[in-house]
């Protein structure tokens, strides 16, 4: 897209943050209260706890292996950009 290797990895970084709430708990615990609620299921906090401490981290890993998997192949250089700026 004619966009410079450092635009990329930031617009990468953006987007897996923006996409994946890492950084908005009460957000996922509203996404959850509405899907358990939605389907009848009944509230636990517990789980709504464990849920929101571990399925972002996982959802943020699979989406980043995935974007590094097929960036690799297509922009190296974006790639090693992105690794400077998270260091």
């Amino acid at each position: 897209y004619s966009l410079s290797d450092t635009t990329k990895s930031f617009l990468l970084i953006l987007g897996t943050d923006l996409l994946v709430g890492f950084h908005s708990p009460r957000g996922w615990e509203v996404f959850l209260e509405w899907l358990l609620r939605h389907f009848g299921l009944p509230e636990n906090s517990d789980f709504m706890s464990l849920f929101v401490a571990t399925f972002p981290v996982f959802l943020d890993t699979v989406f980043k292996y995935w974007i590094f998997r097929s960036l690799n192949k297509i922009s190296p250089s974006t790639v090693a950009t992105y690794h400077n700026i998270i260091e």
